[in-house]
This record gives C-alpha cells, structure tokens and sequence, in this order.
C-alpha cells in the first residue's frame, strides 16, 4: 500500500473502471472515512493504512 496521496488522474490511468464509476466510489470511500480527499489528491488515513499493515 502506497504512503504518497494520489491524483485521480493517476488513479484512472492505472485501473480499468470507468471515470464515473470511479468517482462514485471515491466518493462513497470519503464518506465513509476510508479514504481522505485533500486538494485534488487522495489518500488512506494513518490510522487505516497502520491496521492494514500489522494485519499482513
């Protein structure tokens, strides 16, 4: 899992969702707090990403 935010421009070039489907998810993601919007960059809270890494 990435540290760094991503742009959504990054995030269409690198998967194979339609660009409103992805911004729906993105979306629904923010909502949730499972994702963080900040400017135009998008990323996973500190708190989040930790959890995800000690249960690897």
């Amino acid at each position: 899992m990435k540290n760094q935010p991503i742009s959504l421009a990054q995030l269409l070039e690198t998967t194979e969702i339609s660009p409103s489907d992805l911004l729906n998810t993105l979306q629904s993601l923010c909502r949730r707090s499972i994702i963080e919007k900040q400017k135009n960059l998008y990323s996973v809270p500190f708190v989040l990403r930790e959890y995800y890494i000690e249960s690897d």
